[in-house]
């Protein structure tokens, strides 16, 4: 069956909207003010507004400028992740310092994606949370570096397009790292009634999603 990306988009948007809905409900969350759970809110921020973004491009026909999004958001909630449940207090305290300057090197950077997953892996994070970022960049890392780094892949779907499957597969992957998100942003806030709410929204929009 051929696939329908106006559908899976306008799902994509729905899905979205009930994410962000949710978290945010009649008042604004109320996230703890340490410099660590400020540190991984931060990285939820951008990664939630990467998702739309992606949204955004692909329904304005920049599918180019959409995929090379994903490994940005991708790399947003694998470091929100990890500044939250793994990052030691010395290195929390070194992001914290404000940059001085928009043209010096910056005096903290965060370590490697595979490291921040062995790191996640040994934390208090759910099992799930490493495991399900370690199988998204196992399935598409290579092709999120070339479509970011302007890389063959790129070259060739610039001049030839997009196929419908690929650009399914990758709302399938924004989508999914929103939702990672959004539970992560619940965990921050300590709010299990919004978790489960996220988790009801999910199950009731598994088209939008890749299979677990």
């Amino acid at each position: 069956m051929a696939v329908d990306v106006a559908v899976l988009l306008a799902r994509s948007h729905t899905f979205d909207i009930a994410l962000r809905t949710t978290l945010i409900g009649e008042e604004e969350r109320k996230i703890p003010g340490s410099a660590r759970t400020n540190a991984a809110f931060s990285c939820c921020k951008i990664a939630l507004e990467h998702g739309s973004g992606f949204q955004h491009l692909v329904s304005v026909e920049n599918a180019t400028s959409a995929i090379a999004l994903v490994r940005l958001q991708f790399e947003a909630v694998l470091r929100g992740s990890w500044l939250f449940f793994a990052a030691s207090d010395d290195w929390i305290g070194k992001f914290t310092s404000q940059p001085t300057s928009n043209r010096h090197v910056e005096s903290t950077k965060f370590p490697f994606a595979n490291v921040m997953l062995e790191d996640l892996s040994t934390s208090p994070a759910e099992p799930v949370l490493p495991q399900s970022l370690a199988n998204l960049k196992k399935l598409a890392w290579d092709s999120m570096n070339s479509y970011t780094h302007g890389g063959f892949r790129m070259m060739a779907r610039a001049l030839d397009g997009f196929e419908p499957e690929l650009l399914a597969w990758m709302l399938k992957t924004t989508n999914s790292l929103s939702y990672i998100t959004a539970q992560l942003i619940a965990q921050i806030a300590n709010d299990q009634e919004r978790s489960d709410r996220l988790f009801d929204i999910h199950n009731s929009m598994l088209d939008c999603l890749h299979a677990s």
